[in-house]
């Protein structure tokens, strides 16, 4: 465990409005209890994992997704542990903090997704793209030199990179670098290009923080150097915990939902020819209830010991940064059939005509409220800041929508446009944060909120 030392911390980028604690685990415990209560954990019992808008209580809710990442977590930690220190007593308090970062980034992966999920990532950005460049004429005028790598990072909207500035920028955590290290998914800033080689590593494709959080981010790679052109080692088990988790829990709620059966499961592994899936689809024993329960667990018994594997097979390399795949991306029966699960899934679930129709509803309703909140974009930034006091009938629509924006999100927007030095012009800045500010409220919205504001908005609200 000696290796991890220099990964496990309990310093915080705030450490001066922070009781300082004894030990990096005392600090990593203290994370786990802010990260429990925080209220953008609590939203996710109101976003739904494939079936946006359902309240049936045995489909799978963004939290409840959350805590089997967690567990699954839990159990790979475990596991790695074991073989890298098989010694009980040794290092026990580094070895408790490495699996509560573990689990604790589980169950933080999705906080930062929009209502409809990826979809819902979709329409955010293509709204963004097709407006921001018209608002900001009006509301700034002409760019500075600056202004063309600001506006790429406000066009690119990422669930990882949101997750960050939710738990530091808005709810004001202030966690432990190892446990915002571990979170992060994805190396590259939404303000830099995409890498074009894929030898560096899949997580440079999209983006992992925003501009706005880029000190945090600088601050953990000068504490851990290896985060400048790698990953956090202990972000490979998360992800794969992730990637376990969802393989075949998105198709036991579309059988629980009605949009798949079990016979067209077995037919579609049958047609599929894979020896490995075939075999435990036949030992789970679909005749019998309690099958998913019995597949999934043949499948993650096999994964576990696989990933834990191939976490140690690639050991020094993920310590210095430089392994540049995911556990799960290996030539494996267990692996592959994992693949071919999520393949399933997206072809005959996520693509069902239901699941589409529940889409297209949550598409009109986010397009709808940015297209009401849009006005408040093409203000100047004195006219912005003017609505929390202006009484003149003029501005009153402004002024209504200027105070559905939460309290907490306006007091990170009053702070950021004022005090974040690395932007080299004002006005830009305030825009920036402005339009940070309307995502950060819209992207926070749980899927049934989402259609109740917009209801609002467009009047239909009783």
């Amino acid at each position: 465990m000696k290796n991890y030392q220099p990964f496990i911390t309990s310093t915080r980028q705030d450490s001066a409005n922070d009781q300082a604690l004894s030990s990096a685990l005392s600090a990593i415990e203290a994370d786990r209890g802010r990260i429990v209560q925080c209220s953008p954990v609590r939203r996710l019992q109101q976003k739904t994992q494939v079936f946006p808008l359902d309240v049936k209580a045995s489909v799978r809710s963004r939290l409840t997704h959350s805590l089997e990442v967690k567990e699954t977590g839990r159990q790979l930690a475990l596991l790695v542990l074991a073989k890298l220190s098989p010694s009980a007593q040794e290092d026990g308090a580094d070895k408790q903090a490495f699996v509560s970062l573990v689990e604790m980034a589980c169950l933080l992966h999705d906080v930062g997704n929009p209502p409809f999920g990826h979809f819902g990532e979709v329409v955010l950005i293509d709204w963004l793209r097709s407006h921001l460049p018209a608002l900001f004429k009006k509301a700034v005028g002409k760019g500075s030199r600056q202004w063309p790598m600001l506006l790429a990072d406000l066009q690119q909207f990422e669930g990882n990179a949101q997750s960050l500035r939710l738990l530091h920028s808005l709810q004001d955590l202030n966690l432990t670098l190892s446990q915002l290290a571990a979170l992060q998914k994805y190396v590259r800033g939404a303000y830099q290009a995409p890498s074009v080689s894929k030898n560096k590593g899949a997580w440079r494709q999209k983006p992992g923080h925003y501009f706005s959080e880029r000190p945090l981010v600088q601050q953990i790679r000068q504490h851990f150097p290896s985060t400048t052109h790698g990953r956090y080692p202990l972000t490979f088990l998360m992800e794969a915990a992730d990637d376990m988790a969802y393989g075949v829990a998105d198709l036991e709620d579309a059988v629980d939902r009605g949009v798949l059966t079990l016979v067209e499961l077995e037919q579609a592994i049958l047609r599929e020819g894979n020896d490995y899936l075939q075999h435990n689809f036949r030992q789970a024993n679909a005749q019998q209830a309690g099958f998913f329960s019995r597949f999934r667990q043949q499948l993650n018994d096999d994964l576990l010991l696989l990933v834990s594997e191939q976490y140690l097979l690639h050991h020094s390399a993920i310590l210095d940064g430089s392994h540049g795949q995911p556990l799960l991306v290996v030539e494996q029966p267990a692996a592959q059939a994992l693949q071919w699960l999520k393949d399933f899934a997206h072809q005959s679930v996520f693509k069902h005509r239901e699941v589409e129709a529940l889409e297209l509803a949550g598409f009109a309703a986010l397009k709808g409220i940015l297209e009401v909140f849009a006005p408040l974009l093409a203000l100047s930034g004195e006219e912005f800041t003017s609505l929390e006091r202006r009484q003149d009938a003029q501005g009153l629509l402004l002024r209504r929508l200027y105070h559905r924006l939460p309290p907490r999100h306006l007091a990170a927007y009053k702070r950021d446009s004022q005090q974040a030095p690395w932007f080299e012009q004002a006005s830009e800045r305030e825009w920036y944060f402005r339009v940070r500010l309307l995502l950060d409220f819209v992207s926070g919205m749980t899927d049934t909120y989402v259609l109740e504001e917009y209801r609002l908005l467009c009047g239909f609200q009783r």
